[in-house]
């Protein structure tokens, strides 16, 4: 994920959070959107403006863990959100709030794939090339 992408998905989920409002969302349902709405922009401001890769391999291979794991519990509340199974699903409710909140994960998914990324470099930076070697 590009720089200039992170920055149009936030501008692009204010929008979207605008439009909720003016189709009439409970303030009740909102507050979970804009809450979104804010932790996607602290998490890019984050990425963008503060030093969060660690130096040594071992710290490096412990963030990895991590944001794997959040990726795995992300990808399965997705799954589960998106379910045609459940009777009735998220797309015969059609809540705005509820796909919003789906788009919201995914875009934060993008967002844990990036860090993935680079900590991936780091890794491969970071590690003595003896041990990347069969």
């Amino acid at each position: 994920m590009e720089i200039r992408q992170m920055i149009q998905d936030v501008a692009r989920a204010k929008n979207d959070l605008a439009g909720l409002v003016l189709d009439g969302v409970t303030p009740q349902r909102l507050k979970r959107c804009t809450s979104a709405v804010a932790d996607l922009e602290t998490g890019v401001a984050e990425l963008l403006g503060t030093r969060w890769i660690p130096k040594t391999p071992p710290e490096i291979a412990g963030a990895i863990y991590c944001v794997k794991e959040n990726l795995r519990r992300l990808q399965s509340e997705i799954d589960d959100a998106l379910d045609v199974s459940v009777d009735p699903n998220i797309f015969e409710r059609a809540q705005p709030d509820e796909l919003f909140r789906v788009w919201m994960a995914m875009t934060f998914g993008r967002l844990l794939e990036h860090q993935l990324d680079a900590l991936m470099n780091a890794l491969a930076l970071a590690a003595p090339k003896t041990e990347w070697t069969n």
